[in-house]
């Protein structure tokens, strides 16, 4: 299948203005970590930002080792809580699928049921939210939104990429897939 993520912004990240989307850890916590949240929120700008309480619970272990990146999620984003019928999805779905993590599955359930998108670095999770029908928004879409949009010039979102391979240790990520 292929990956809504690769499709360009003006083709899905500003096509509606009463749009949800949930964050997985991965996303929010990389943000926060170079300080640039408020760009999440600019990029995504048509859409209610969420993330879920097994997202807060594990954004609430760096706290323990002294960590603070975390409270400027939790004072930005808003907690989505699961109905009760989400709650059952998700129970069936932590037996069946041990691979993904308990945030991505509970962020999968809820975006399932309301029609809302998902964004991780993960690819594994954001493969299974595609296979089951949820648009889902990579990393990669996120910066080539910032720099298409005009939110950013090219040189500020190649500063961004620095940030965050230098301070959230994510991989070289590779500029064709955003600047091409």
């Amino acid at each position: 299948m292929k990956f809504q993520a690769k499709r360009r912004y003006d083709e899905g990240l500003t096509s509606s203005l009463d749009k949800s989307i949930i964050l997985d850890t991965d996303i929010a916590s990389a943000f926060a970590k170079i300080n640039q949240l408020e760009l999440l929120s600019q990029v995504l700008h048509n859409y209610s930002i969420f993330i879920t309480p097994r997202i807060y619970e594990e954004l609430m272990v760096p706290l323990d080792f002294g960590y603070t990146y975390p409270l400027d999620i939790f004072d930005r984003i808003n907690v989505l809580c699961p109905s009760l019928e989400e709650a059952k999805d998700y129970q069936l779905l932590i037996l069946e699928n041990r691979k993904l993590g308990k945030g991505e599955l509970e962020a999968i359930c809820i975006c399932k049921s309301r029609i809302y998108s998902f964004s991780s670095m993960d690819k594994a999770a954001l493969r299974y939210a595609d296979a089951v029908g949820i648009e889902t928004i990579d990393l990669y879409s996120l910066l080539r939104a910032l720099w298409e949009s005009g939110i950013l010039p090219q040189k500020d979102v190649e500063g961004i990429i620095r940030a965050l391979e230098d301070k959230d240790k994510i991989p070289i990520i590779d500029r064709n897939k955003i600047f091409d």
